[in-house]
């Protein structure tokens, strides 16, 4: 049944690429047309990629665990009173 559905499947996709490579529809094949559609879209898919290329720049600089002299810092950073807050939580815990 596996093989029967493979064939099925590689036929109809072989049959879509075909048609979409030779019929023409308005003087044009719909490849010919999706290429100049492409085409069109790309110097707007340009700008999303440079803003996308920057903003994983940023976080790439937030989440470093290095400083900008090269020294590794701890990814968390917590005040004094922080930790004196999370030791009474645990000390409460550990009674009750």
């Amino acid at each position: 049944m596996g093989i029967l559905r493979f064939l099925v499947w590689t036929t109809l996709c072989i049959g879509l690429g075909i048609f979409l490579g030779t019929q023409e529809i308005g003087g044009r094949t719909p490849w010919q047309t999706m290429q100049g559609a492409w085409k069109q879209q790309q110097p707007r898919l340009e700008k999303v990629k440079d803003g996308a290329e920057d903003l994983v720049d940023d976080v790439k600089k937030k989440v470093s665990t290095q400083d900008p002299a090269g020294v590794q810092q701890p990814k968390e950073r917590h005040n004094e009173e922080d930790r004196k807050a999370i030791d009474q939580i645990i000390s409460k815990r550990s009674k009750g």
